[in-house]
């Protein structure tokens, strides 16, 4: 090839880079609180001194944010942050929001997909490691929830629920917001990890309507005599290897009531929206040996008829993500569907059938 040919693709390639640029800036400010340190104007040296941060270091990563515009100069050497563009990397919010999803990115994902080529070479897949990561990822689908909150409340208002279960409820913090709207409900958060968990209750002890415990959600079961309304299953599914998304279903449909619902939240692959974050999403998931692909719309409706729920109102949340949103209403029993079956009902009658059988419940 000829070298000015590639030449020109490398320069290409070099101008395709700056966009890496303010993200790496933005996740080592938020880690180092540099942010908060440059909320005034200071000279690197006063920062590097209160610190004890290498001078040389910290130099370079002022001027970086510079150019990407993260940081203002100002007279005598000074240097400020742009609160326009940095807001949320700054001050010590408990919900760490836009921070979270860096150190996710940055930690997780990234050094992963880095990774590929080794992986795909000895075809030894990376191992998740819930203990460490559990905080990070549990504040990560919080931010995303809130997407889908509204529509949320307005179903439990419909349906009068007395009782709401979080399966992989992470820090807890949707079960709060649930709660300051209905402190008259009873809500279960249920996750695997005893330091989720255990931060989540910290979180919570305000609220007295709100349990706690740390269980497998494929075996864990509420009491003999509770049943929940509602159900929340939110970014779930990778966590659980395709062959065994049925038995979960399975498992929450012989505790939530006949006119309760289970609310869905999860990435999807293979959609109209954000195909390219979600096919790299399920890239970062398929390179681990205990992270499973995503599930296509497909294997959703797939799943939800061979476990008698019926799937409706699927509603993509965050589109750049392929999030989507939707719910699982408990079907007809399923020895009366056996029945109806055998008596030679086609599947648009049953359908119909199951439909009339939740209306009249």
């Amino acid at each position: 090839m000829n070298e000015w040919v590639t030449a020109m693709q490398a320069r290409k390639w070099m101008k395709k880079n700056e966009s890496f640029l303010p993200s790496w800036h933005a996740y080592v400010g938020s880690e180092l609180d540099l942010f908060n340190e440059f909320e005034s104007a200071r000279t690197v040296e006063a920062v590097s001194e209160k610190t004890g941060y290498p001078y040389d270091l910290l130099a370079s990563w002022v001027k970086v944010g510079v150019a990407v515009k993260h940081l203002k100069k100002r007279p005598n050497k000074r240097y400020r942050t742009s609160k326009r563009r940095c807001a949320s990397l700054m001050g010590k919010d408990d919900s760490p929001g836009v921070k979270a999803l860096l150190k996710e990115m940055m930690e997780l994902h990234l050094p992963t997909m880095l990774k590929y080529p080794e992986i795909m070479r000895s075809q030894e897949r990376a191992l998740f490691d819930h203990e460490l990561h559990g905080g990070v990822v549990a504040e990560t689908s919080a931010l995303l929830e809130h997407f889908a909150i509204k529509k949320i409340k307005k179903m439990i208002r419909e349906r009068n629920a007395e009782t709401i279960i979080d399966l992989g409820c992470g820090h807890g913090g949707y079960l709060r917001k649930l709660a300051l709207e209905f402190p008259e409900i009873q809500m279960i958060g249920v996750d695997l990890n005893n330091k989720v968990i255990d931060r989540a209750r910290e979180l919570s002890e305000s609220f007295s309507n709100i349990e706690y415990v740390v269980g497998d959600i494929s075996e864990w079961k509420p009491r003999e005599d509770q049943k929940a309304d509602v159900v929340l299953l939110h970014n779930i599914f990778h966590y659980i290897h395709p062959d065994a998304r049925h038995q979960l279903l399975d498992h929450i449909h012989q505790y939530v009531t006949q006119r309760g619902l289970v609310s869905v939240i999860t990435p999807i692959n293979e959609t109209e929206h954000g195909e390219a974050f979600s096919s790299a999403f399920n890239s970062f998931f398929v390179a681990h040996s205990n992270l499973f692909a995503l599930p296509n719309k497909k294997e959703l409706q797939e799943i939800s008829e061979h476990c008698q729920f019926d799937m409706f109102d699927l509603d993509p949340i965050v589109k750049e993500g392929s999030w989507y949103t939707f719910w699982l209403s408990p079907s007809a029993p399923v020895k009366e569907m056996r029945h109806t079956k055998m008596a030679g009902s086609s599947e648009q009658t049953l359908a119909s059938q199951q439909k009339e059988y939740i209306r009249s419940s």
